[in-house]
This record gives C-alpha cells, sequence and structure tokens, in this order.
C-alpha cells in the first residue's frame, strides 16, 4: 500500500476506535441515579456518520493482513494465525455474549419493570458497554485478520493450480 493509503487507513483506525469508545461512554445508565452518559439512541448518530472511516478501516485490515500473510508468513505460519485469531474470536465472543446474557438479567432486576430476562434484546441501550469496548474492537480486528488469511490462502492456491 503507498504512503497516502496507509495514512488514510491510520486516520479511519483512529475513527474507529474512536467510536467505540465514545460509544462506550454514551451508555444509558440502569439506575436513573447513576447517570453516567447518554441516553444510548442520540449516540447511534456517531457510527452512523464515522460508518465510512469504519468500513474502509475494515477493509484496509483485511487487504493489510492479506498482503502480510502472503509476503511474511509461510503457509504453516498462515494456518497458525489462523487458528488463533479463530480462538480469539470464539473465547471473546462467548465470553462477551455470557456477560451480556448476566447484564440483561441485572437490567430485569433493577428496573422491575419486567420479569423475563428475554423480554430485552442483548445489544441494548443499557448494554452498549459490553458490546463496544476494547475486548470487541479487537474481536473486529481479528475478524478481519482472520478474512485477510483466508483470502491469502485462496489467493496462493489459485496460482499454485495455474502454474501447474
Amino acid at each position: 500500500m503507498n504512503k497516502i493509503l496507509m495514512l488514510v487507513y491510520a486516520i479511519c483506525g483512529i475513527i474507529a476506535i474512536g467510536v467505540f469508545y465514545s460509544m462506550n461512554l454514551l451508555t444509558q445508565p440502569v439506575n436513573n441515579d447513576d447517570y453516567w452518559g447518554g441516553n444510548g439512541n442520540p449516540a447511534l448518530f456517531i457510527p452512523v456518520v464515522a460508518m465510512p472511516f469504519i468500513l474502509y478501516f475494515l477493509y484496509g485490515t483485511t487487504e493489510l493482513s492479506m498482503r502480510a500473510n502472503e509476503r511474511w508468513l509461510l503457509r504453516k505460519g498462515t494456518i497458525g494465525g489462523i487458528l488463533i485469531s479463530t480462538t480469539y474470536i470464539l473465547a471473546a465472543s462467548f465470553f462477551t455474549y455470557n456477560k451480556a446474557f448476566e447484564f440483561r438479567k441485572y437490567i430485569v432486576d433493577v428496573k422491575g419493570a419486567s420479569s423475563y430476562p428475554e423480554e430485552f434484546a442483548l445489544f441494548n441501550v443499557f448494554s452498549t458497554h459490553i458490546f463496544l469496548n476494547p475486548l470487541t474492537f479487537i474481536l473486529v480486528v481479528m475478524v478481519c485478520f482472520l478474512t485477510g488469511a483466508v483470502w491469502s490462502l485462496a489467493r496462493n492456491r489459485k496460482e499454485k493450480v495455474q502454474i501447474l
């Protein structure tokens, strides 16, 4: 990638991190007395405006992963990276899901307006701090790395098939 694209990629990465951080700060509190964030829905304006930057960051991470795998890693290294990133993706997803499920029970206990946790969605205005944090940001980056690594293996396979 040339220097201009890398600069744009870095700027988009900073904006994507900022969106995750700001969405985390604007979580609506469950208790009305512990107000420390926004009311949830207006905070959705931030990722809508920043979506082109976030998408470019995701594409750039995938492209960078693919090129780095092709250039610096052998096939075994790429497969090892795929295994590591898959392990992280599964572990972080499981951890986030369990945390959101427990938080949903907490919402029912505190709010009292509902008696069943299933009435609340896992991702709601109260739980953005669970889904938009550094753990899930790294999860998104790992999904991009996984996609780039698989893409790299597929491209190398096509080149080898054409040579034969």
